[in-house]
This record gives C-alpha cells, sequence and structure tokens, in this order.
C-alpha cells in the first residue's frame, strides 16, 4: 500500500517544474529579452523571433502545470492544488484576451514591412 505523499510525489514535482519554469521564463523575459530587443536597431524582428520561441515553452508549461496540479487535487481533494491548477490555466486566456492583440497588431506591422520591402525591390 502506497502512502498518499508517495502517491502525489510525481505529479506535485511535476507541477512545481512546470510553474518554476513559467515564472523563470517570465522573469528573464522581462530582465534579459525585453531590454535585449528594446537596445536593438529594429525591433520588431527580434520581438517575433522572441514571442515564436517563448510561446511555445510557455504554452507547454501551463498544460503541464495545470493538468500536473489537478491530478494531486484530484487524489487529495486538497483545496490548495485545485487554486494552483486554476490560477496556472488561468494564465492561458489571459494571454488570448489581453496579449494577443497586441502582438497580433506587432505580426501585422511586421507584415506590412516586409511587404513594403518587397514592392520597394520590385519596382526597381
Amino acid at each position: 500500500m502506497t502512502s498518499l505523499a508517495t502517491l502525489i510525489y510525481y505529479p506535485r514535482s511535476i507541477g512545481l517544474l512546470a510553474n518554476g519554469i513559467f515564472a523563470g521564463l517570465g522573469v528573464t523575459l522581462n530582465c534579459v529579452g525585453v531590454p535585449a530587443i528594446m537596445a536593438s536597431r529594429d525591433p520588431l524582428p527580434s520581438f517575433i523571433k522572441t514571442y515564436n520561441n517563448a510561446s511555445k515553452i510557455a504554452i507547454s508549461s501551463i498544460l503541464v502545470g495545470t493538468a500536473a496540479n489537478a491530478v494531486c487535487y484530484y487524489s487529495t481533494k486538497r483545496t490548495k492544488y485545485l487554486f494552483v491548477a486554476v490560477l496556472t490555466f488561468f494564465s492561458a486566456p489571459f494571454t488570448v484576451f489581453f496579449i494577443a492583440p497586441v502582438n497580433k497588431e506587432l505580426f501585422a506591422l511586421e507584415n506590412w514591412v516586409k511587404t513594403m520591402i518587397v514592392t520597394r525591390y520590385q519596382d526597381f
């Protein structure tokens, strides 16, 4: 017979790791990525490259962290795991509703710039 602590050891550890990766990604982007992007001569391509790379890590860590903490809640019925699972999951809708519109504008601006460059070279 296994104890409850043994039963949730792996999901709890995975959830902690996933949330730590997500938090570390956020701190790294704010403290390292954004200042480097702002210091570049053309920040838009730098932002898009950084966003495309970081979004895969962020989405993965949100999904893994939510699932692992949900398993812990299901196994223990302790509300602290439910709160962590909900708060971890909440990062995804927050990004969709508040961050994605700004990112879409930046992506549209990048596409416009590329179109203008191609059009300008075709005129010659």
